[in-house]
């Protein structure tokens, strides 16, 4: 005799409203942030150097800490909503949301550490200090966040086309963001320099990409807020 339980997944239509404005809202904190890490005072090349770059004051360290701990914080909400996006369009798929909201949510937690291990430096020292080369944390969000990231965009954007859960363009997008971080990755070998463009901390293999993947999550969370395609609210499974 055979028996079966169902489990029941929830997914309310005012949920993907939350997801989406978390992916909104965290763009615009990001954003906020990136600016503050090119406002540095100028400084005596006799002084400053790669080892300190240039010393700022804890109070600009602590305002980008605090961008960075909110946009993180609503990007998470987001991730930890894929997997009921692409299970609410089509149940076939939800391992591959599960990967990459999985991903996503590994990405924010490692990066938001990495930051506020910047921040408890600038809280800690008695001088002041430029936390982006003194406090090594490069590959905390350099290398390994990239690699989070190459994982979130192949596995949502399969996931994406394969369910239709959103538009087409937001599967194809996430496959070119999943590159350009697999193309950050071995930034890890060319030193810590946080002026040069492609160093493990450098202003563009980190700030510029990272800022590119946060306009993104702007737009899909835009997309996920404009979809309307009707999807059962719940959904069943059934293990024999």
């Amino acid at each position: 005799m055979n028996t079966s339980s169902l489990t029941q997944i929830q997914y309310p239509g005012g949920a993907r409203r939350w997801v989406g404005l978390a992916a909104i809202a965290g763009a615009v904190f990001a954003m906020a942030e990136l600016p503050l890490y090119f406002v540095v005072p100028a400084c005596d090349p006799a002084v400053c150097g790669v080892e300190t770059g240039s010393p700022m004051s804890d109070g600009l360290i602590l305002t980008r800490t605090l961008f960075n701990f909110l946009a993180l914080t609503l990007f998470l909400v987001f991730m930890t909503g894929v997997r009921f996006l692409i299970t609410r369009a089509d149940a076939r798929y939800e391992w591959f949301g599960a990967v990459a909201g999985t991903a996503g949510v590994a990405w924010t937690i490692i990066d938001m550490a990495a930051k506020g291990l910047e921040g408890g430096s600038a809280i800690k020292t008695t001088e002041l200090i430029d936390p982006t080369r003194t406090v090594p944390t490069y590959l905390l969000y350099g290398a390994i966040t990239h690699l989070m990231l190459v994982v979130f965009g192949l596995a949502f954007g399969y996931a994406v086309l394969r369910s239709r859960a959103l538009a087409p363009w937001v599967g194809w997008s996430s496959f070119a963001i999943a590159a350009l971080h697999l193309a950050a990755v071995p930034s890890m070998y060319f030193g810590f320099n946080s002026s040069e463009f492609y160093a493990a901390n450098g202003w563009g293999a980190v700030a510029m990409f990272n800022g590119t993947a946060a306009i993104w999550l702007a737009a899909v969370g835009a997309a996920t807020l404009r979809n309307r395609t009707p999807a059962p609210a719940t959904l069943a499974y059934a293990n024999a």
